[in-house]
């Protein structure tokens, strides 16, 4: 709808949900009519900036918490792949509430596009904040989902899908038998606070492939992937030496892709870092 204009009429019934701030509010409509989507989107968060810790108070009053259930707009935004995860669930409400007595407000975060397991990590990260970096992050947060409800609002985006690969992928090769490991369980997790968190997991295709083992991006840091090497070589009527593996290795870049090759056999192994 770029270039078509938008008046206040159409953008009354909407304009509240993008964002619940009633300053906000009164001026995008009183500003209007606005040139099409993108004149839109620029002109509120130029009203947007700043938002003050009670603005952002005030938006949060529309927003349910991560993983509950809210109105239809909320709940397109948080659907994810792994929605149904009942341990991620479980860690995610953990993280509100620790979240909630740290800072004393909902840990509010754009879902679109992120998986629970991503979500987790950032949640995890977010808590380790001092409280004025965190309101900066959060208040930029709500900034981000409001100019994608107003996009979606207007049809000129649509909610963004589940990742097609995630930044940190893997393939396992069976050295001993000379093609590619299938059915190999997969666990990728990250290090912060002093423990390991579990970010998702996967077993290999019939190509030794997993492209979808975690978030889409992460922060840089430490990370391991765990490979189930005894309930493959299992499925092959094989022993093994190894039956586990773990790759511990770091992240340094988030506009990297990180692949964690693995040359398997029943009492060897070696990786490397991919691409």
């Amino acid at each position: 709808m770029a270039g078509t204009p938008i008046t206040a009429d159409e953008l009354e019934p909407v304009v509240a949900d993008a964002l619940g701030v009633r300053r906000w509010v009164d001026g995008m409509l009183a500003d209007a009519p606005y040139d099409g989507v993108d004149a839109l989107v620029e002109h509120a968060r130029e009203l947007a900036t700043p938002l003050t810790e009670a603005e952002l108070d005030e938006a949060l009053a529309q927003h349910p918490r991560i993983g509950e259930q809210g109105d239809r707009m909320s709940e397109a935004e948080q659907a994810a792949p792994d929605a149904d995860d009942a341990e991620l669930a479980l860690r995610i409400a953990e993280g509100n509430r620790e979240y909630e007595a740290k800072f004393g407000r909902v840990f509010l975060i754009r879902a679109a596009g992120r998986t629970r397991a991503e979500i987790l990590i950032e949640l995890r990260r977010r808590l380790a904040l001092d409280p004025e970096t965190e309101l900066a992050t959060a208040i930029e947060q709500a900034r981000q989902i409001m100019e994608l409800r107003l996009r979606t609002f207007f049809n000129a985006v649509a909610l963004p899908e589940g990742p097609a690969r995630s930044q940190i992928t893997t393939h396992v090769l069976d050295t001993a038998r000379g093609r590619p490991a299938p059915r190999v369980p997969v666990r990728l997790d990250a290090f912060s606070e002093g423990q390991w968190h579990e970010l998702g997991r996967g077993t290999t295709d019939d190509s030794g492939r997993i492209d979808q083992l975690g978030p889409a991006e992460v922060p840089a840091g430490r990370y391991r992937v765990v490979f189930d090497t005894a309930a493959y070589f299992a499925t092959q009527d094989a022993v093994s030496f190894f039956p586990e593996i773990v790759v511990d290795f770091e992240v340094w870049s988030v506009d990297e892709h990180f692949h964690i090759p693995l040359l398997l056999s029943p009492f060897g192994y070696s990786t490397y870092r991919g691409s």
